[in-house]
């Protein structure tokens, strides 16, 4: 009768181990991306000790990127914890060999009681030292939820393989992306600087009017005011350059008093083709990592619906223990004073009424496999949705840079005959006001436009799976 609670214990106490690492392996590959602060700051650490100016252009910095990134290291500590899960789902199904050992030293020797006579007898029990020793084994034979339960684990391993590689793609997105901001706000500063320029030679040749006497106070205020309207523009541009520059130190792991250089620039893009939106979708569906993820983790709620199953068919084991005590009046009992048993035993657990416990797992593992299926559907039609966005940005940025480097063309055209007629006394400084604000625009949006295409080029790519 004990032996065979034994039995029922041990096979209680298997299958809630078995419950316990399913919960883990699905927490495991569903486990959302979030920063791991600490090992970043150390590595940048490193990096800032007694080192200059770092010269990064935007490869250099996505691939400082997808290494020291938190979002990927944190991506890299789930997998690594996903490997563990496996080997713990695995040591289930291999041999659980223990040696327990232990001394008691009676203070007061244990007795028994019987009666004898009408009379309560005691009779002491051992001696002043007990020992004891015991060696168990243990070994499933058979039990058909420890392959799902493995497959289960395998298929969390990859999963989380597949989030890091999500992990680098988004943080090369978002690495490129800033980088190309630095490089527009580093433009947008040149343009300002350039339009403070004019406005500071035009006042000072209104001032030389003025002094001739061929020039009003009025053009002198005038000129005045747009260099000091210009001024505030200008800090807030270089205001902008210094908060993404930080950023961008930030993305790619680089201590923020660390000097940064960008070695790239926003130059015109050559003439290419943009890929048709079916064979672009194509390679997104074969590449995408978030796509990958999803599919193992379909196949593996499907395991633990297995799983679940497997609970309701017999399991059958092997145990066998060895055990040897000793009571004796000495610390080191001679031999006359040991016993030892030893045992083996054939064990068979069937399952057969819970209240229904294992139909209810098995019915909710059924609706988490339907749901992961239903996000599959839903982030494909997401995928095709991102590649034709990105494809449509990319090519309505190379259109806006053709119109707007036709622009910059016209207005610095327009500039140079409206000086020409200021100086001759032809127009008035209204119109060389506006003739100098048209270029300032026409190079602003000229500098937007290819940071649009750059950006949009690199959103293609993500969406595409590519890094």
């Amino acid at each position: 009768m004990t032996e065979h609670r034994d039995t029922e214990a041990r096979g209680r106490a298997g299958s809630l181990r078995l419950r316990g690492l399913l919960a883990a392996v699905l927490t495991a590959a569903l486990i959302p991306l979030v920063p791991q602060a600490a090992a970043a700051q150390q590595q940048a650490t490193g990096d800032a000790a007694g080192q200059g100016t770092l010269r990064l252009s935007v490869e250099d910095a996505v691939r400082r990127a997808v290494t020291e990134n938190e979002q990927v290291l944190m991506a890299r500590a789930d997998a690594a914890r996903t490997r563990g899960i496996v080997k713990e789902t695995r040591a289930q199904s291999l041999p659980d060999l223990r040696l327990n050992m232990g001394y008691t030293r009676n203070l007061q020797s244990p007795v028994i009681f019987f009666n004898q006579g009408g009379q309560t007898q005691q009779i002491q029990i051992g001696d002043q030292n007990e020992m004891a020793a015991s060696l168990s084994f243990e070994q499933p034979l058979i039990d058909f939820s420890l392959g799902p339960a493995r497959r289960a684990a395998r298929l969390s391993q990859s999963a989380t393989a597949a989030q890091v590689e999500a992990a680098r793609t988004d943080v090369a997105l978002s690495t490129r992306s800033t980088y190309y901001r630095v490089l527009l706000d580093r433009e947008l500063v040149r343009v300002q600087e350039q339009a403070l320029e004019q406005a500071q030679a035009r006042l000072k040749q209104v001032r030389s009017f003025y002094e001739a006497g061929t020039g009003s106070e009025f053009d002198v205020l005038t000129a005045q005011v747009e260099v000091d309207n210009i001024r505030p523009q200008l800090i807030q541009a270089r205001n902008r350059l210094e908060l993404n520059r930080n950023r961008l130190k930030r993305v790619v792991g680089v201590p923020l008093e660390r000097e940064v250089a960008l070695t790239d620039s926003l130059s015109r893009p050559p003439e290419s083709e943009v890929p048709p939106l079916d064979s672009a979708v194509e390679v997104a569906r074969q590449n995408r990592a978030d796509l990958e993820s999803q599919r193992v983790r379909v196949n593996l709620q499907e395991a633990n619906v297995d799983a679940q199953e497997g609970e309701a068919l017999p399991a059958l084991s092997l145990s066998a223990s060895f055990s040897r005590r000793a009571s004796s009046a000495d610390i080191i009992p001679p031999e006359r004073d040991f016993s030892q048993t030893a045992g083996a035993s054939l064990n068979v657990s069937l399952p057969l009424f819970d209240g229904m416990a294992r139909a209810g797992r098995v019915q909710q593992a059924k609706a988490e496999a339907d749901r992961e299926r239903y996000r599959l559907q839903q982030l494909e039609e997401q995928v095709r949705l991102d590649v034709q966005q990105a494809r449509q940005n990319l090519q309505s940025a190379r259109e806006q840079i053709r119109a707007s480097e036709a622009n910059v063309e016209r207005s610095e055209r327009a500039l140079e005959i409206a000086q020409t007629r200021f100086r001759n006394g032809l127009s008035t400084q209204v119109e060389l006001n506006d003739a100098e604000l048209a270029v300032t625009r026409a190079r602003s949006n000229y500098a937007q436009a290819l940071h649009d295409y750059y950006v949009a080029r690199a959103q293609l790519e993500a969406a595409q799976g590519q890094r």
